[in-house]
């Protein structure tokens, strides 16, 4: 039965797969057995791009950190694919993201060697640490990325501030994480819409790091005007962002006037301070 369930979720078929989970008696155990290449379903779908069939398999108890004899886990296999929805599935369910192989490699260092910017990008957004090592070979996701030659994926580990990260959810959500859609809001408050068309593959990390010239040269940005204004409230919102709200304890705490009579000197001003 488990190789049944594999054959169909790697259709990416959530009607017919889900048809056979209601079959089941003992899902629970066959949603998580290991069929071919000692892998689960969830695995193999998630190497697989089959994302629908991800997304089905965790809503119905499938176990996303379960490993196969070589420690390899569904984010893993999704990283080294780049496979972005399978893996976006993964981490919205909350697996573990740093979890090593029996070489000492994590998703992370999966996606880095692979050139997969997308999913590289994924997981630093979720949290995913840069500092691990390889077992034997010391290397961390930056190391394999430059081995690799993924230039793309080697200048967004350089530059990746861990502050970033979505981990800590009480934290301004930073604009290196904007979806282009969060650009296309931001534009709008600025009344810049009109060059929406412009910046539509413009995420946030792009966005931060756009100069005078380059919003002339390539996003068709030719009034001063209007580049000042984008520009300045880049600035601003990377500053609001950096700058944390004062807890009630740092609030500075103003000494109360309180009105003093001097009965002997009526031309005296009653408020002393």
């Amino acid at each position: 039965m488990v190789e049944a369930l594999i054959e169909i979720a790697l259709t990416n078929d959530v009607a017919m797969l889900d048809a056979l989970l209601q079959t089941l008696e003992n899902r629970d155990h066959v949603i998580n057995g290991y069929g071919k290449h000692d892998r689960t379903a969830l695995m193999l779908a998630s190497a697989w791009h089959a994302h629908h069939s991800v997304h089905l398999l965790l809503r119905r108890g499938a176990d996303g950190n379960l490993k196969d004899p070589d420690g390899t886990t569904a984010l893993h296999l999704a990283a080294e694919n780049n496979a972005k929805h399978c893996l976006h599935q993964l981490v919205h369910a909350n697996v573990l993201l740093d979890e090593q192989n029996v070489w000492g490699w994590t998703a992370l260092h999966m996606a880095a060697a692979e050139g997969a910017l997308e999913c590289t990008k994924a997981l630093l957004i979720a949290g995913a640490r840069t500092d691990i090592l390889a077992h034997e070979t010391n290397d961390t996701p930056l190391d394999v990325a430059l081995t690799g030659g993924h230039a793309e994926v080697v200048a967004l580990l350089r530059r990746w501030d861990p502050v970033w990260s979505s981990r800590d959810a009480s934290a301004p959500r930073q604009m290196a994480v904007w979806s282009t859609s969060e650009v296309a809001d931001f534009l709008r408050s600025l009344s810049l819409a009109q060059y929406l068309p412009a910046f539509e593959h413009t995420d946030g990390l792009e966005l931060q790091d756009l100069y005078d010239e380059r919003l002339s040269a390539t996003y068709g940005m030719h009034r001063a005007a209007h580049r000042l204004r984008l520009l300045e409230a880049i600035v601003l919102e990377r500053l609001r962002q950096m700058t944390p709200p004062l807890m009630d304890s740092q609030r500075v705490q103003l000494p109360r006037l309180e009105a003093r009579q001097h009965s002997s000197d009526e031309g005296r001003n009653p408020f002393v301070i």
